[in-house]
């Protein structure tokens, strides 16, 4: 019994892509000529060769997986497990910011700060030293200027009791000036200096003498500084309460312009919504940090050579914390 013939096949269409006019299907009990060009399959998609799985199921064959003999696509930035440096320059791995972990820890974040101090106090006491050092030669020479612009004059009260009033010529108040400006900033130079030295230790950097001398992006700290002065003091003018919350919402100024390289500006915009987000862990934070510093000003300022470093510790632990930045390891008790 013969068999009905293959059904006709209709005309192919000239305007579909990849049609060959003219060509037909081989018909039922034909062999396909292997001379006539077939057509090619869509860029991308080569056929499974001898030995070769054929794609999956969702799978798009040819896109994204490396050829014979070609190297894999390299890994995506950022990434730590290929040791891209994460935030700060430190290669551990950062919290994604409101997760868990992002709150401030009082016992861990001071813990964490007195270990790295008591570990390396011999470079952390240098910048106390500096202002020290500073303070006395400042003194000396006000005392100097005093005694070369000076002039004593004895001025008679009404109740028959004489004071000796000492008044400063042009150059006395001169000298006066520059000594303040001197002042000024060395204090400022040292409290980068500190600040810079915390971001360092909290990068996992090894520390050495300059680490907490040696300031980052001094000159934008001076900006960034004297317009949290100003913010302040203009606070304080308005009724007092303006002043403490411009301090309180611009604590991480300073050290948002060492940390993320941000201009002063900036660092005052991310200081401001970072304590917005985070008030409560921001006022405990500042709260501490004062207390910390009070503490060292309380015996006789000398105790400052101690608590300034470990305050600003404190403090770059904070801000990694609540930015769910990554932090160096704590030192072993």
């Amino acid at each position: 019994m013969s068999q009905p013939p293959y059904p006709p096949v209709p005309p192919s269409d000239p305007d579909q892509p990849g049609d060959q006019s003219g060509q037909q299907p081989p018909q039922y009990g034909q062999q396909p000529d292997l001379n006539k060009p077939s057509t090619p399959p869509p860029y991308g998609q080569q056929p499974p060769q001898y030995g070769q799985q054929p794609p999956q199921y969702g799978q798009q064959p040819g896109y994204g997986q490396p050829q014979y003999g070609q190297a894999p696509p390299p890994p995506p930035p950022g990434n730590p497990q290929y040791g891209a440096p994460q935030y700060g320059g430190y290669h551990g791995g950062a919290v994604p910011p409101g997760a868990a972990g992002t709150k401030v820890d009082v016992g861990e974040a001071f813990s964490w700060a007195f270990n790295k101090f008591k570990n390396n106090v011999g470079a952390m006491i240098l910048p106390g030293l500096v202002v020290f050092v500073l303070a006395l030669v400042v003194g000396a020479l006000a005392i100097w200027g005093v005694a070369l612009f000076g002039s004593t004059e004895t001025v008679y009260l009404s109740n028959g009791v004489t004071v000796e009033e000492t008044t400063l010529g042009a150059g006395g108040l001169f000298l006066m000036i520059v000594l303040y400006i001197v002042l000024i900033l060395g204090l400022l130079y040292v409290q980068a200096s500190i600040t810079s030295g915390a971001v360092r230790v909290a990068n996992g950097e090894p520390v050495t003498a300059a680490s907490f001398l040696t300031p980052i992006r001094f000159g934008a700290v001076v900006g960034t500084a004297i317009l949290v002065a100003l913010a302040t003091g203009i606070g304080y003018v308005l009724c007092i309460i303006p002043g403490l919350l411009a301090l309180f919402f611009l604590m991480f100024s300073v050290v948002a312009t060492i940390d993320k390289g941000l201009s002063p500006i900036d660092a005052m915009k991310a200081s401001f919504e970072l304590t917005k987000s985070k008030v409560g862990d921001s006022i405990i934070t500042l709260l501490v940090t004062y207390v910390i510093n009070l503490v060292g000003a309380l015996v006789c300022y000398v105790g400052l050579i101690v608590s300034a470093p470990v305050a600003q510790l404190f403090l770059v632990h904070c801000w990694r914390r609540l930015n769910g930045a990554p932090i160096a390891p704590a030192d072993p008790n």
